[in-house]
């Protein structure tokens, strides 16, 4: 046996079981999203890139010894896997930067289409096909010395026990020294002001939206501090403005802000969440998508989050909570996925995550003892997932579907929060992280037509923010260009006691907006 065929195995391997570059992000970020531990994934991951290796270098050793005819149909088929294989490890490298998802469904579709062009080339061709075929398994062999790295960071990472910041956590404190009041904030992840209440498209209805506006203050002219919720919530939290972030291993955050510009240990105690307990306030959170239960510590007295962010392994059913070796059967079925598109949708994984977190709101909103209560809700952000005529969920539709379920969202918040027994003393703050991304979404396989008037192909970047205190009966329309952080130093006031209803938001608003 060559020492070369082993390396090509070991090369191999590696390209066919990528699963491992998420835990190779240069900021983390995918195991910050996602969480601890991985110990049961990495685990299937490692028998499965050592039966690949063992399998693939038997196969290269045993292939010269093949009757002629067969030999020559696998010395064609096999560098057209390997060549479809090296541009889905690229993809897949691609992705630790920047999300392109649809691209690399369209990618899958072509795997049987290079195999039949590539086979063919190389059985009738071989002269012409050589020189590519030699080269690609120089890479293999060139790609298997990666593994001196690669392995043991898994097995480190495997080896790691952190909880998971995913479950809920209780401590709660003593009653609260603040009275009844209770502040409950809901933000609406990429709710377009535009959509919702200037320019609502022909036949869409938004009549809880409506009627909460039509009773609150609401900022018209917001500006949004960025573009992407994994800086704009940190930063709502703490006041100060990410323009980076990183994360260890564990999940813990540091951030470059616009003004030190130098990485910031990210300190719960000086959010929102602090300054609430502080004040003598329990606070709870609900979201997704953001790992809050790990970022905020201490800081929240009852937690959940639902990430609605899956490892590439979870897409094909692997999980930690399934053993090593059933990991490691699961996770060749990638190949099969590939073939016949089997692989767990988009939208079937929103509406997974979407049940989740709804399922935890109430409990919070129900929970008189939580006097502060942020929750964070993964509509109308795509993929659709509603049927706007039948109001039922279900995988398609598009933000416009999305939209209206937000609207039916916050009704069955609002008749949760109007049933409490402190509803008379809450303060509903509902708002943003910020508007539909045209550009973004235009971008995607399902972009449809309605969008596309809908929007008018052009991106209106103001988020929502409407407030409404207990027992107002009125609206109020704020027009003054305000920055989005305005939310920060509002609700901080709120907790501190120094806005309590609408005449101290606007002697507020009248020293902010000159």
């Amino acid at each position: 046996m060559k020492m070369r065929n082993v390396l090509e195995g070991v090369g191999a391997a590696l390209l066919l079981f990528p699963y491992y570059l998420p835990f190779f992000h240069p900021q983390n970020h995918d195991l910050y999203y996602h969480g601890l531990p991985v110990t049961n994934l990495i685990g299937g991951l490692l028998v499965d890139l050592l039966g690949c290796s063992i399998l693939v270098t038997g196969f290269l050793v045993a292939l010269p010894h093949l009757p002629s005819t067969p030999r020559k149909v696998v010395e064609a088929l096999f560098p057209g896997l390997m060549l479809w294989s090296i541009v889905e490890f690229a993809i897949q490298g691609i992705r630790l930067q920047h999300p392109i998802e649809y691209w690399e469904i369209k990618w899958e579709r072509s795997a049987l289409p290079i195999l039949l062009v590539s086979g063919v080339l190389a059985y009738f061709i071989p002269r012409a096909a050589q020189p590519l075929v030699r080269a690609i398994r120089f890479a293999l062999a060139s790609l298997a010395f990666s593994a001196l790295w690669i392995v043991p960071q898994l097995i480190y990472l495997a080896l790691l026990s952190t909880p998971v910041h995913g479950a809920a956590v209780a401590h709660l404190t003593a009653p609260a020294n603040n009275g009844s009041r209770r502040i409950i904030w809901i933000l609406f992840d990429e709710l377009s002001y535009d959509q919702t209440f200037e320019h609502p498209a022909a036949g869409i209805e938004l009549p809880n939206f409506d009627r909460l506006r039509a009773a609150s203050i609401s900022f018209s002219n917001l500006k949004p501090i960025g573009y992407e919720t994994s800086r704009i919530i940190p930063s709502l939290f703490t006041g100060a403005s990410f323009e980076e972030f990183r994360s260890t291993i564990d999940g813990r955050l540091s951030y470059k802000d616009e003004s030190q510009r130098r990485w910031t240990a990210y300190d719960a105690n000086a959010s929102l969440f602090g300054v609430a307990q502080q004040n003598g306030w329990n606070t709870g959170a609900d979201g997704w998508f953001i790992p809050y239960c790990g970022i905020l510590g201490s800081a929240v007295n009852v937690c959940y989050r639902d990430s609605g962010i899956l490892l590439p392994m979870e897409e094909f059913g692997a999980s930690e909570k399934m053993s090593v070796l059933a990991n490691a059967a699961i996770v060749p079925n990638q190949f099969l996925a590939a073939l016949t598109q089997k692989k767990k949708s988009l939208a079937n994984q929103h509406i997974e995550t979407y049940e989740t977190v709804m399922a935890h709101t109430q409990v919070l909103i129900d929970d008189q003892q939580i006097r502060f209560v942020f929750l964070h809700l993964p509509v109308p952000h795509p993929p659709g997932i509603f049927d706007r005529q039948r109001h039922a969920l279900r995988p398609g539709g598009d933000y416009l579907d999305n939209l209206v379920l937000a609207d039916d969202t916050l009704g069955t918040l609002m008749r949760e929060i109007d049933a409490t027994a402190s509803a008379s003393q809450t303060t509903v703050v509902v708002t943003s992280d910020h508007s539909w991304r045209i550009r973004l979404w235009k971008s995607a396989g399902d972009w449809s037509a309605e969008q596309e008037r809908v929007s008018g192909g052009k991106f209106d970047d103001r988020p929502v923010l409407l407030v409404h205190f207990p027992r107002q009966d009125s609206g109020q329309d704020v027009h003054a260009a305000l920055s989005e952080m305005i939310e920060h130093d509002m609700i901080a006031d709120m907790l501190r006691g120094q806005i309590n209803n609408q005449e101290d938001l606007a002697s507020y608003l009248s020293q902010h907006s000159r």
